[in-house]
């Protein structure tokens, strides 16, 4: 690994544990075990450091994601494996971190924005398969659908609005994923939906 990629895995970890504001330079160069002049010369401000890390999270995580939709069996599979790797992150995440981007860096996140509508485009094409399956109903416009479930789950990484409610966010994640699923299912998705969940049958799929 070199000296930049281990800065920037070191810098990520930081940043989604602790957030922006709390992730200083000195703390980088410790976290790194280097000195704050090699830090500096590989990346010259904070500002530099925190888009390249985000921007090597999103490459690593469309790699993750791209491997588990190659090897799943079926779009449901794959994406409660995507949901189980989101779950974890959030459980490991700074809590204010979308906060104090979009707070002391605008223009990373408008960036990060961008990425959304991406996020929704390929959302929207997984529904789609889905649909071919037989686990999500016909007729429902994905593009909707997939807007939706964005705009749901920005709420999660809205430290204020859980606050207010006294919800615990991945709490929050789950019960806006799964009824999401369930909302769109068949009844032959809701069976596969309940066998992901609790990994057995339930009532309902031993009718017939």
């Amino acid at each position: 690994m070199s000296t930049r990629e281990h800065i920037l895995s070191e810098a990520g970890k930081l940043l989604s544990r602790i957030g922006p504001q709390s992730m200083t330079m000195d703390l980088v160069a410790r976290s790194c075990g280097i000195s704050k002049r090699t830090l500096y010369e590989t990346f010259p401000d904070k500002r530099t450091l925190i888009k390249e890390c985000i921007d090597a999270h999103h490459q690593r995580q469309n790699q993750e994601v791209r491997a588990i939709f190659d090897s799943a069996p079926n779009c449901y599979e794959a994406l409660f494996k995507v949901y189980k790797r989101v779950r974890e992150y959030l459980r490991e995440s700074s809590m204010n971190y979308v906060d104090e981007i979009r707070r002391l860096y605008p223009e990373i996140f408008a960036h990060q924005q961008e990425q959304e509508r991406q996020f929704v485009l390929g959302l929207s094409q997984v529904l789609k398969k889905a649909q071919d399956e037989g686990h999500v109903v016909r007729g429902i416009n994905t593009d909707i659908a997939a807007f939706l479930f964005l705009s749901t789950i920005r709420n999660v990484h809205s430290s204020d609005r859980l606050q207010d409610f006294g919800f615990d966010r991945v709490e929050v994640f789950d019960g806006a994923f799964v009824n999401f699923l369930r909302g769109m299912a068949t009844p032959e998705g809701i069976e596969y939906i309940d066998t992901l969940l609790h990994g057995r049958r339930t009532p309902f799929m031993n009718k017939n």
